[in-house]
């Protein structure tokens, strides 16, 4: 069903409209219109609504495509003043939630309209799909996009990697403004973000001139919802709670969401969140492993840790339309999310296990001296995040004109905790350490050791920590595009510039004191009954000591119980502040010629850096018994050119062929430059920043295949190539060996060697990748609701480290794929899912030589599988219910040194069961 309705506007031969389902009030985005006779196409943007300009009158045949309906046609008759055209599509379909029809397969014939219409490499997650899964953060969403993996935390989504980049290589932005980082690094968090205060999350992985370049692996876009997403009042309530079966308690989850548009000119969208979210998990890990009696055994420590946290999540969005007159939009967008992290961690720590190994063998070692270590920290962990943005858009005949001002800012703030260790003396006996089961190691041992290690009146106060710690990010930016749409003979090309400017900065200030004191025992804070008895793991694990007793220690100490020295240098040589400002500029053009779409261009950044930080020189003792401290200072300057080309050409009968090149960087971290440098009592050795690093600088190529053979089934391939040139590695080397890539002329001629940061020559990766999505239907009749979808990727990566080692990508997981089957009929909408990601290095540990041959210790982290599900059910048009499951497979996290028989770390957190409602209106 179509329908077409025609009015004048002031505007010259320009056709604009909008595009809705049959009910009129849900737009579609993403919705192909094309004047056949033209052979000119745009797509809906988020409120259902496009734009021609430079349209001669006359007569023209207008088709409508959009993926879960039938194409549509209707005649246009444009005169010389140009005209308006509204469509509806669809069959006879209930409006909820911005969807032409209900349910997950809504979700995703939303998703595959906005990547069919796209011009570049793009997957999305529309504003349904966000609801259809069992998902807290935004990181757990992403995993389902085909090419993306996820880093966890406490069994939480936290760093996403995009076709096995970094996260340190991915972006993130928050209506499109740039989403700053607390931490001293790159990467953004993406588990303080709640999922439900999102309207859709597009992952850009080919760019063009008018995007930001500073991500190699892609962009992930998160926008917040908006009144004109929707015609009218709109009001949703979310609520449900969530049952882990280790803490065995219900945690809370609200989402209030309301918008309304008030006389067709003003919109306001309001939408609040909270959740309290309690987290049990049950942990165990090696520090090291080496060579001890012939034999690969653990010669670090042990270490069994207990965390209780609660991740409390308040989220703001406040958006806010105006449509000034029919040529002129304008907008504020602003959204407020505080993460609060309250933590409880117990740490019981066999350390020295190389000190007299009594006996060895392949899987167990028998060790004759060792200390033991009880902590406790308790910490309070709060982030925000806050972003906000002022603008508008301007039609003039044939231009459009965009502008922004927008400001970001992120903190971390570590000021309310404190961290206590008591610690034994050397231990009388032996303790035997058995790795058979290399995830769930055995500790065993002589009667008189194990006696002792339990008995909390052997452990005395080793130190007392607190922190007062803040990292700040803080960015104001401004653009402004111009676009213009006219002919190059026949050809409708729209040209497009643009500049933007952003400043940031980067402050962190780490504050930290340490005390001693002699007459503290753990026996003195330790509660009965302390023995965890749902411990999941081996060994004895104890809630002590107890971080309420140990937390009222807190103001107590004297100056002269104060270690001087460690608090001086910790406080102080962590600290710097980093500005960094951007200026860039582009030029673009798109094409359309024939069945094929050419947009192509070029951006420029120039970037000026100004840092500071501290030089601590331990051996200069003029002024301190420890040390002295000097500010340092340093800049860096440096322009960019980065040309783009992406085609997507349009065979017909659904089948879409898209190739893109795109050059791209991506800056230094922060503290890899931060202008730090700590030398040795002997000044001998130096630590430092590099403040000349060049950024990393990439040339990305895609090429992909897509079909869409039926209204709601789509199958794509595609192949991608990144040649990435400075990728940044740690290295240890002599002073001389580091030529013109270290400026190390400031050093005293004492020094021998540096641990610091450089460039390397280049690395590259290589990748496939696969996603299908077809109904059942399309095969019978008799399977109608049923829906399948699933993704795979295959990458392969390599690098060339400075000790010229070779070795794959951080983070980079050779294997990702998710599955999916759902039913999505009458009152029912029913998803199980999976999702694997292969094994990666997580970090660089080194090698070394046993038996004639090179053993590898790179922390590694094991291949994973989580299984989850979801049962919904409409009692009617306004409400539901529903029931899902997370980690139904109860599956942990597992790190390893190299092989997977020597255990780094192992994680365990339970299954979760979340029930809810939810109401529309």
């Amino acid at each position: 069903v179509v329908l077409a309705t025609l009015g004048a506007t002031a505007s010259a031969q320009v056709v604009s409209g909008k595009v809705t389902d049959v009910s009129g009030t849900a737009p579609l985005q993403g919705a192909l219109v094309t004047i056949e006779e033209l052979n000119r196409t745009v797509s809906t943007d988020r409120f259902g609504e496009y734009r021609f300009g430079n349209i001669p009158a006359g007569e023209y045949n207008v088709t409508v495509s959009y993926v879960g309906t039938e194409d549509t046609a209707s005649e246009l008759s444009v005169p010389s003043t140009g005209t308006t055209a509204n469509f509806t599509l669809g069959a006879d379909v209930r409006y909820l939630d911005n969807i032409l029809v209900v349910g997950s397969s809504a979700a995703q014939a939303g998703a595959i309209n906005q990547q069919r219409a796209s011009n570049g490499i793009m997957s999305v997650i529309d504003s349904d799909g966000l609801g259809y899964f069992p998902d807290t953060t935004v990181a757990d969403s992403l995993q389902r996009v085909p090419g993306i993996s996820v880093a966890t935390d406490q069994g939480e989504g936290r760093y996403v990697s995009i076709r096995g980049m970094s996260s340190d290589l991915v972006a993130a932005s928050i209506n499109g403004v740039r989403t700053p980082s607390p931490e001293d690094r790159r990467g953004v968090l993406l588990d303080g973000v709640p999922s439900d205060l999102l309207d859709g999350i597009e992952v850009i992985k080919s760019l063009t001139p008018d995007l930001d370049a500073d991500n190699i692996g892609g962009l992930i876009n998160m926008k917040t919802i908006s009144a004109f997403d929707r015609d009218g009042m709109f009001f949703r309530a979310k609520v449900e709670g969530q049952y882990n079966e280790i803490t065995e308690e219900i945690s809370p989850k609200a989402t209030l969401t309301y918008s309304n548009v008030f006389n067709d000119k003003f919109g306001m969208a309001l939408s609040l969140n909270y959740q309290s979210l309690a987290i049990e998990a049950h942990n165990h890990e090696i520090g090291e492993w080496g060579e001890e009696e012939g034999f690969i055994v653990p010669n670090d420590d042990f270490e069994n840790r207990w965390y209780d946290l609660t991740r409390e999540r308040i989220g703001f969005v406040g958006n806010f339309d105006y449509r000034l007159n029919d040529s002129t939009d304008l907008y504020l967008r602003t959204l407020y999310n505080q993460y609060k992290d309250d933590e409880v961690r117990n740490k019981f720590e066999i350390r020295s296990f190389g000190d007299g190994v009594a006996q060895a063998s392949a899987s167990s070692a028998t060790y004759e001296v060792v200390e033991v270590d009880a902590e406790v920290r308790q910490r309070e962990e709060v982030r925000n995040i806050q972003t906000y943005a002022l603008g508008g858009s301007t039609d003039w005949n044939a231009w459009t004109f965009d502008y922004e001002v927008s400001y970001a800012y992120a903190e971390e703030d570590d000021s309310n905790n404190h961290d206590v260790n008591f610690r034994t003396d050397d231990i009388d006996g032996t303790l035997t350490f058995d790795w058979s089961d290399s995830e769930l190691p055995v500790l065993s041992g002589s009667a008189d050791a194990l006696a002792f290690i339990y008995d909390t009146s052997n452990y005395e106060l080793d130190t007392y920590e607190r922190e007062f710690t803040t990292n700040e990010d803080t960015e104001v930016a401004a653009k402004f595009d111009a676009a213009y749409e006219t002919f190059i003979g026949e050809t409708p090309v729209t040209w497009k510039t643009g500049f933007k400017l952003r400043d940031r900065e980067k402050v962190r200030d780490a504050n930290l004191t340490f005390h001693e004191r002699d007459d503290l025992v753990l026996s003195d804070f330790v509660t009965a009954n302390s023995e965890l008895t749902n411990w999941r793991l081996p060994n004895r694990m104890f809630q002590w000591p107890d971080a309420g007793l140990t937390a009222a220690l807190r103001g107590t100490f004297t100056a002269d119980e104060l270690v001087e020295d460690d608090t001086a240098i910790d406080s102080t040589i962590e600290d710097f502040n980093i500005e960094e400002q951007i200026l860039a500029g582009y030029g673009m053009g798109t094409f359309e010629v024939g069945n094929a779409t050419i947009v192509g261009g070029v951006r420029i950044e120039q970037t000026d850096v100004e840092m500071s930080g501290w030089l601590f020189d331990e051996g200069d003792t003029s002024v301190n018994d420890f040390g002295s401290f000097t500010r340092r200072t340093a800049s860096d300057d440096y322009t960019n050119v980065l040309p783009s080309l992406n085609v997507k050409y349009d065979f017909g009968n659904d089948i879409i062929i898209r190739g893109a090149y795109f050059a791209s960087i991506v800056r230094p971290g922060f503290g890899e430059m931060a202008p730090f440098v700590i030398l040795n009592d002997d000044r001998d050795e130096a630590e430092m920043g590099n403040t000349d690093l060049d950024p990393l600088e990439a040339n990305n190529f895609d090429l992909s295949f897509e079909y869409y053979p039926t209204e709601l089934s789509v199958f794509s391939v595609g192949v991608f190539y990144k040649d990435i040139e400075n990728a940044i590695y740690p290295i240890g080397q002599d002073i001389g060996d580091f030529g013109s890539s270290v400026d190390t002329t400031f050093l005293p001629s004492s020094v021998e060697a540096v641990d610091t940061f450089i460039n390397v020559p280049e690395a590259e990766i290589t990748g496939v990748e696969f996603n299908y999505v077809q109904s059942l239907e399309d095969f019978s009749d008799v399977l109608e609701g049923f829906l399948v979808s699933g993704n795979l990727t295959l990458a392969d990566s390599e690098a060339t480290t400075a000790e010229g080692r070779v070795v794959p990508l951080l983070s980079q997981a050779d294997t990702v794929w998710n599955l999916a089957l759902g039913y999505d009929k009458g009152p029912w909408d029913i998803r199980v899912a999976a999702n694997y990601r292969g094994k990666n290095v997580d970090e660089l540990e080194g090698t070394d030589e046993f038996n004639g041959s090179e053993i590898v210790f790179d922390r590694t982290n094991d291949d994973r599988t989580l299984v989850e599900a979801s049962v919904k059910y409409k009692i009617n048009d306004n409400f539901q219910i529903y029931l899902e499951g997370k980690n139904l497979t109860d599956a942990p996290e597992y790190y390893y040194f190299g092989d997977e028989s020597r255990l780094m770390q192992y994680d365990e957190f339970g299954s979760s069961w979340i029930f809810g409602a939810r109401y529309t209106y």
